[in-house]
C-alpha cells in the first residue's frame, strides 16, 4: 500500500492505493509548499496522512510507503528543510525513515511522463521547468528560474509578453494587436494606460497575472499574430528545454520519451511548436501527448508502487489518470 502526496502552494492531495492500482481513500489539506513555516508543513502533511490512514481503518505498518511530490524543492536550504520535516513525521507517525519518500514536482511529472523510462518532462504552468533522466539515473533541469529571472515559455512568461506586446502596440513601437482590447475588457479601463494603477498598486502576483495567457491563445486562435508569434516563441522555449536537458544526459541521438506537462500546453499552437522543434533535433526521440489537468498525483503514485516492485505499463497510467 503506497500513499501519495502532491504538497503544493496553495492544496495538497493524498490518496492511497494498492498494487493492483485501486484509489482506497482521496483526502485534501492546505497547501504545504515549502515556502511556508515547518511547523506550518509539518502539521498539513501529518493531518492529510492520519485522515487518509483513518479512512481505511489501518495502522500505520500496513503502509508500504509514502511519497511525496513538492513543490519549491530548488535549493539546498529547502532540501535541508525537506528533510528535517520528513524526520519529523517519521518519529509522529511511527513510520521507518525508509518509507518516507519526497523530491521535486517535476521529478513527479517526470515519473508521470516517462513512467520511469529514460527521456526528459517538460513542466509549463504558472512557471517552467523540465527535468530528465538517463539509463544511468543521472538527473538534469533545465529552467525553473522563477518568473523574474526566467520560466520561459510558462503561462506568466505569456503573460508578460502579451503586456510588453500591447504597451508597444499602444505606443505605436510594435505592431498592432487584438491583445490590446482584450487587457483593456480584462482590467476593466477604458485606455490601456490606466492598467499601470493596477499593476504597480501592489506588488505583482505571476500566479494572477499567468491567467491572461489563456486571452493570448483565444487571441491566436482567432487569427492575431502577435500572439501566435508569442506562442510559437512559448512552444520553442520549452522545446529548447527539452533538447538542453538531453543533450546534457547524453540522450541527443537515444529513443527516450518526451513530453509536456501543465496548462500552456492546451495551447494546440503551443504543443504543436514544441513536437516539432524537438523533433527535428532529436529524431528518435517519443513526444507523448501531453498531461494536462489533474495530473500531478500520477507522478507520486508511480513513483510509489516501483518503490514496491510494481511495474507501471501506459495501460496502467491511462487507468490511474481516469481513477485520479
Amino acid at each position: 500500500m503506497v500513499i501519495a502526496l502532491d504538497s503544493g502552494k496553495t492544496r495538497t492531495n493524498a490518496v492511497a492505493i494498492n498494487s493492483d492500482l485501486n484509489v482506497l481513500c482521496r483526502v485534501s489539506g492546505r497547501g504545504g509548499g515549502l515556502i511556508y513555516d515547518s511547523g506550518v508543513i509539518t502539521n498539513t502533511l501529518l493531518g492529510v496522512i492520519e485522515e487518509c490512514i483513518r479512512l481505511m481503518g489501518i495502522g500505520t505498518s500496513s503502509i508500504d510507503a509514502i511519497v511525496i511530490s513538492w513543490a519549491d524543492l530548488d535549493t539546498e536550504a529547502y532540501w535541508v528543510k525537506a528533510s528535517g520535516i520528513i524526520n519529523e513525521l517519521s518519529v509522529k507517525l511511527n513510520i521507518p525513515r525508509s518509507k518516507l519518500v519526497f523530491d521535486h514536482d517535476a521529478v513527479a511529472a517526470y515519473y508521470a511522463v516517462t513512467l520511469g523510462e529514460p527521456g526528459v518532462a517538460v513542466i509549463a504552468g504558472t512557471g517552467a521547468i523540465a527535468l530528465g533522466m538517463n539509463a544511468r539515473g543521472e538527473r538534469a533541469r533545465s529552467s525553473g528560474w522563477g518568473w523574474l529571472i526566467g520560466d520561459e515559455g510558462s503561462a506568466g512568461w505569456i503573460a508578460l509578453k502579451a503586456l510588453n506586446a500591447a504597451s508597444r502596440a499602444y505606443d505605436g513601437r510594435g505592431p498592432w494587436t487584438s491583445l490590446v482590447n482584450r487587457l483593456k475588457d480584462y482590467f476593466k479601463v477604458k485606455d490601456l494606460l490606466n492598467i499601470l494603477d493596477v499593476m504597480y498598486a501592489e506588488p505583482p502576483e505571476i500566479d494572477k497575472l499567468a491567467k491572461l495567457a489563456v486571452l493570448v491563445s483565444e487571441e491566436a486562435e482567432g487569427g492575431d499574430e502577435v500572439s501566435v508569434s508569442i506562442l510559437k516563441e512559448a512552444g520553442r522555449e520549452l522545446a529548447l528545454n527539452a533538447i538542453t536537458v538531453a543533450k546534457r544526459l547524453g540522450m541527443i541521438n537515444e529513443s527516450i520519451v518526451i513530453g509536456g506537462v501543465g496548462s500552456v500546453f492546451s495551447s494546440r499552437i503551443v504543443n504543436e511548436e514544441f513536437k516539432e522543434t524537438v523533433t527535428n533535433t532529436l529524431v528518435k526521440a517519443r513526444v507523448k501527448e501531453p498531461l494536462v489537468g489533474n495530473y500531478p498525483l500520477l507522478g507520486p503514485v508511480v513513483m510509489g508502487l516501483s518503490r514496491i516492485g510494481k511495474k507501471i505499463t501506459s495501460i496502467d497510467a491511462e487507468k490511474l489518470l481516469k481513477e485520479l
